[in-house]
């Protein structure tokens, strides 16, 4: 990635590494710490990752599903199903919009 407004080349494997890695980090410091410091230590972990990219990165408060907006699309991932879809902004509203 870059260091730009949307990452350019999204290079699946090494995002799907390091998110997967990050929840399992988190997941495994709720064993001995309380929950805010474990997303803390999260966060920052995603900070080492995307940096100023940061804002191009969704993520629930458990950091098991993640939204990363790319030029190439809008990357979707659940860290524990370790499943993930990438899906133009249009198939996004049109999934969205059908549901309601």
């Amino acid at each position: 990635m870059d260091d730009g407004i949307a990452p350019r080349d999204l290079k699946v494997e090494i995002i799907k590494d390091g998110l997967r890695n990050i929840r399992a980090k988190y997941k495994e410091c709720q064993t001995t710490r309380k929950k805010e410091i474990c997303y803390a230590i999260a966060a920052n972990e995603l900070m080492s990752m995307f940096g100023s990219l940061v804002p191009n990165v969704w993520h629930d408060p458990e950091m098991r599903y993640f939204i990363l907006k790319g030029t190439e699309g809008i990357f979707v991932y659940d860290a524990d199903l370790d499943k993930l879809r990438i899906l133009s902004i249009e198939e996004i509203v049109t999934i969205i919009l059908r549901e309601t």
